[in-house]
């Protein structure tokens, strides 16, 4: 990295171990897992229990027993691999002689001049607050030392209901601080042990659209589906209330996430080299002839604390990268969230253009409704992010996505409102908006690449067929180049558009929702889970058979669960697409890597995001 210390912590991330496949020879916090199979071993050998595990649930329930979790970890302070397989997750001890501390604020964003309630729970006598803003440098705009507040009872379902934590501390925003990313650092500190957690806010200008043309919108809905502390998220809730570590497509998954809670760990800082979930083998001895499928991203989690999901959203692992990058190229932007528009529906008015990037999965109405009504009046929307799927609602506080429980959403009941209900923006007798017509690509014609069992082997980029679209004009690619590879940029969930093929150039073919002047840039193949047919045992398989998620894909959008319809929509495609709406329009770059590429300085990535920016801001 940079001069960025993203770390969460004094403690520098061990490098991840040379690809062997071989087993580790020691369990502790710098041993990094070789997948399922040796982690499963690692379970019998610390309970005496048998390994069963046909998957990561499996093998948590031979690990630790639910009626133990409340002593998994027994400090905040003390994590290794044992305490982060998928039953795990962060929730204050019941000792209090444990030394720790959380915090969250009462917003997700606010802009100058606005009062700032932060709610701290600790252990500690004192604690103190650092507040950075993190762009181009990661600057230090306040220390304030000796703060106080008090150790406080947290409710099991603090994932629906939010911690309910007192106000420790309150600030007003002055005046003159810029619109971006503020990360709030909470250290204690007892007899040498430093223990530290960050809390987030977005910072909007106070005129937003005055003295800037590019406004970059977080993809906060993601982050609010993913992030697990509490044990509930939009894919688990903790085996307390009944759940299991992996969604299970019917009532294994919180509806509801309230923010209210502290970020877990990872998703606000990562420790430096802290590993992308998509990945490229890059010899032989990677990925050999029959070996079981990888998660070099899940094994370094599982071996660093981390959360489970931190991999796939959250600040640190994506849009700072993009805001670092902006930023120090010179561009000039302003930032917002995406649950802003609930309450601030034209905050895009002035603005030339908007931008998000990473994982940008859960949208509310009001954020998708803005983003047409702009680019229809002339607006441009870059978007460099990938796996856009679900409509969600975001009322006091609390987000909603009832997912595949959309039957129970109460706006399902009246005819009148079952557009607004929580789930696929594809369902057929709900939204029935495919993506594709507001962010140029569907996230249901995707949707893994570069991990597990999906496409393992792939080029990691994309494959440029229109590369003489002005897109390409400063980066000198030639017809079948691959773009990003080296990266990779592909991975792990992408979008794509139904096409064909006509004289060596994809065309839409519009049955996905598409219009026919939608232009294909570029495609990298993917697929609708894990191609789990290579005589490797279910528990290899951490995404599950591609077949599983083709039948929702069918379902969803009212077809017939055929041989026929299934084939359909088992493989997909990861797509660079390029569309008119209105008076404006639209550049995609469906997957959620391509910031990568802008921090590991890949020349022909830069050059493309470079072009963009440019002409969308001019």
């Amino acid at each position: 990295m940079s001069e960025h210390d993203n770390s969460s912590g004094p403690e520098k991330a061990p490098e991840t171990e040379p690809m062997d496949g071989q087993e580790p020879r020691k369990l502790d916090r710098r041993t990094v897992l070789k997948g399922a199979a040796g982690a499963a071993a690692a379970a019998g050998a610390l309970t005496g229990a048998r390994a069963e595990a046909e998957t990561f649930d499996g093998l948590e329930s031979a690990l630790v027993s639910p009626l133990q979790r409340d002593r998994i970890p027994p400090t905040q302070g003390a994590r290794n691999w044992v305490m982060n397989l998928p039953y795990w997750y962060e929730f204050p001890s019941n000792d209090p002689n444990d030394l720790e501390v959380w915090g969250y604020t009462d917003k997700m964003s606010y802009a100058p001049g606005d009062e700032v309630a932060l709610h701290v729970n600790t252990t500690a006598d004192s604690y103190k607050l650092t507040i950075q803003r993190d762009g181009a440098e990661l600057e230090t705009k306040e220390v304030m030392e000796g703060l106080t507040a008090g150790y406080y009872e947290t409710p099991i379902d603090c994932y629906e209901k939010g911690c309910g934590w007192p106000v420790s501390h309150r600030f007003t925003i002055p005046e003159d601080w810029k619109s971006g990313g503020y990360i709030l650092v909470l250290e204690v500190e007892r007899d040498g042990l430093v223990i530290e957690q960050e809390a987030f806010f977005t910072l909007r200008a106070k005129d937003p659209g005055a003295n800037s043309d590019i406004l970059f919108i977080l993809s906060t809905g993601t982050w609010l589906a993913y992030t697990d502390f509490g044990g509930g998220s939009a894919y688990r809730i903790p085996p307390e209330a009944g759940g299991g570590g992996m969604e299970t497509r019917d009532t294994a998954y919180s509806v509801t996430q309230h923010i209210h809670r502290p970020w877990a760990r990872g998703f606000i800082r990562q420790p430096e080299g802290t590993p992308t979930w998509g990945w490229k083998p890059r010899r032989y001895e990677d990925f050999p002839i029959g070996a079981p499928p990888r998660y070099p991203s899940t094994e370094y989690y599982l071996a660093n604390g981390l959360s489970f999901k931190n991999m796939l959203a959250g600040w640190a692992g994506y849009d700072s990268h993009f805001a670092r990058w902006a930023e120090r190229e010179g561009y000039n932007i302003e930032y917002a969230s995406q649950h802003d528009f609930v309450e601030h529906p034209n905050l895009l008015d002035k603005y030339k253009m908007c931008v998000t990037v990473g994982h940008d999965e859960y949208v509310t109405p009001e954020n998708r409704n803005a983003f047409d009504r702009f680019i229809e009046a002339g607006g441009k929307f870059a978007r460099f992010a990938g796996n856009i799927n679900w409509q969600v609602r975001f009322e006091d506080g609390v987000q909603i996505c009832y997912k595949h429980q959309h039957e129970k959403d109460p706006v399902w009941a009246d005819p009148a409102t079952r557009h607004l209900a929580s789930t696929w923006w594809h369902q057929h007798d709900g939204a029935n908006n495919p993506p594709v017509t507001t962010w140029g690509v569907n996230g249901h014609k995707g949707v893994y690449a570069m991990i597990g069992g999906a496409t393992p082997r792939g080029s990691g980029g994309f494959t440029v067929y229109r590369n003489k679209h002005w897109a390409f004009a400063d980066a000198d690619l030639y017809y079948g180049d691959i773009l990003g590879g080296s990266v990779p940029v592909i991975g792990s969930e992408v979008d794509g558009i139904e096409y064909t093929f006509r004289y060596g150039l994809p065309y839409p073919t519009g049955e996905d929702g598409a219009p026919m002047d939608l232009e294909i840039l570029a495609l990298a193949p993917a697929i609708a889970g894990e191609e789990t047919d290579h005589g490797h045992p279910p528990e290899a398989h951490f995404l599950g058979p591609a077949e599983r998620d083709a039948v929702q894909y069918v379902e969803t959008l009212g077809l017939e669960v055929t041989p026929e319809n299934l084939d359909k929509f088992v493989r997909g495609c990861a797509a660079i697409t390029n569309m008119k709406k209105g008076k404006g329009e639209v550049f995609c770059v469906g997957t959620l890597q391509w910031v990568h590429g802008l921090t590991q300085n890949e020349k022909f990535v830069e050059a493309v995001t470079r072009t963009v920016m440019d002409r969308y801001s001019a």
